[in-house]
């Protein structure tokens, strides 16, 4: 009976150990695009660093001598009382953890995307230091050559919000018989409260800073840790739709009142534009467009990568940062981002032991990396398609990352080259 216990344990440990190796963001917020809160709507006009009253930008850091540790602070003035305190990190070249004040906040499996921590039991009033540590996970070796860069920690910032908040927005678009656009604006809130809380969201659409295509508020309550979505729809003219030969860009402007004083403003450039595959062809705004794409070396400049022959990007999601992704919406640059999971040096044979493509034990993973590539790019014009993995092996967790995929995006192509033909990639040429 002993002996069997004895067995029973062990299994249990090792179990516990496989999972907690491959955990794949702990104690994190759900993904999204970046949202930069002002104060006041006069702020969100400057969009200047000194207009930033609730948001800090970290670029100060310690390094430690194997470049694995980065070290800095934060303070928490007084008027960030009674709000919430995230920290976002932009990019990391591996797995790592986050600590305030040496206690440790969460996980991230992966540094590719974006990742906020609320840390607001953690931060009062005063300095707080951070640190943000490299850690040796498993799910490091599924990212190919991220691994093998330089450790590197980039756009990190603390940001402040109420306690009812803006999470994402987004734009959806379909069009009307006249061809003009009919977007959804859909903006996701949440409730951080441990009481109901009402707020009311003001909302603005216009071109060139002048012409209001739609302007309205809309109320929203929230119980206990609660989220919800606000929606209003805004109709563009088709010529300012955007497309690659016409990034046209349109502006929203969000108010978010508690208690009929304004407590979050934001302002956001928005391509408008409708995407669709027929048959294995791409329609933007329904019309036909060929997509010449190869990958993005960032050792160039995006002028030099397209050309007659090349009108997009592959671009992994370590590269697809904020400021690229901006710079490919004005530019009119097609872009398909590429998750961060590279089965190419993992080695071909899928039975045991071998590509974790085929390992029930990495699905998770394999299932959030794709998840974060998605929600923290979809608000981007420019990205009109996913790439599941970078390589040529297929397996389980390649089958269910598209599934996944193609339930919460089923109109822009989801693909994989490395799909041998099977069922894991819509027919679509890319290059």
């Amino acid at each position: 009976m002993k002996i069997i216990l004895l067995l029973l344990s062990i299994f249990t440990v090792a179990t516990a150990s496989a999972e907690s190796l491959l955990l794949p963001f702990e104690q994190a917020e759900p993904a999204r695009g970046e949202v930069v809160p002002y104060g006041r709507a006069a702020d969100a006009l400057k969009a200047e660093p000194s207009a930033l009253n609730y948001v800090a930008k970290l670029a100060q850091w310690t390094i430690s001598e194997d470049g694995k540790e980065y070290n800095s602070s934060f303070a928490v003035p007084v008027w960030w009382l009674n709000r919430q305190i995230i920290v976002r990190v932009g990019r990391s070249t591996s797995a790592y953890e986050v600590l305030v004040d040496n206690r440790r906040v969460g996980f991230a499996s992966s540094g590719a995307t974006p990742v906020e921590f609320n840390v607001t039991k953690f931060a009062k009033e005063g300095r707080h230091s951070l640190t943000i540590r490299h850690v040796d996970a498993e799910q490091n070796r599924l990212s190919g050559e991220l691994a093998t860069l330089k450790p590197l920690v980039e756009g990190v910032s603390v940001i402040c919000q109420p306690t009812i908040r803006v999470r994402d927005i987004v734009c959806n678009t379909t069009l009307n018989d006249n061809g003009e656009g009919v977007a959804q604006f859909s903006v996701v809130v949440k409730c951080d409260a441990l009481n109901a809380k009402r707020a009311r969201f003001g909302y603005t659409v216009h071109l060139n800073d002048t012409t209001v295509l739609t302007k309205g508020y809309s109320d929203i309550t929230l119980d206990m840790r609660r989220e919800d979505t606000i929606a209003f729809m805004a109709r563009i003219p088709k010529n300012s739709l955007w497309s690659a030969n016409n990034p046209h860009i349109v502006t929203l402007e969000l108010e978010n009142r508690i208690d009929n004083r304004p407590v979050e403003y934001m302002r956001r450039s928005v391509g408008v534009r409708s995407v669709d595959v027929v048959n294995g062809v791409m329609f933007i705004n329904q019309m036909p467009q060929e997509l010449k794409l190869h990958d993005y070396d960032p050792a160039k400049s995006l002028e030099e990568q397209v050309s007659a022959q090349n009108n997009g990007l592959v671009i992994p999601a370590y590269y697809a940062t904020e400021a690229l992704l901006t710079q490919c919406d004005k530019l009119g640059i097609l872009v398909v981002v590429c998750s961060a999971i590279d089965t190419m040096s993992l080695g071909d044979h899928i039975r045991v032991g071998g590509n974790p493509s085929n390992n029930p034990l990495y699905l998770a993973t394999y299932l959030s990396f794709n998840r974060a590539a998605y929600y923290s790019t979809r608000h981007h014009p420019s990205v009109v398609g996913y790439a599941v993995a970078k390589g040529k092996t297929t397996g389980i967790n390649i089958y269910e990352s598209y599934l996944m995929l193609k339930n919460i995006e089923p109109r822009l192509p989801i693909v994989y080259e490395g799909n041998l033909d099977e069922w894991c990639s819509d027919k679509i040429v890319l290059r």
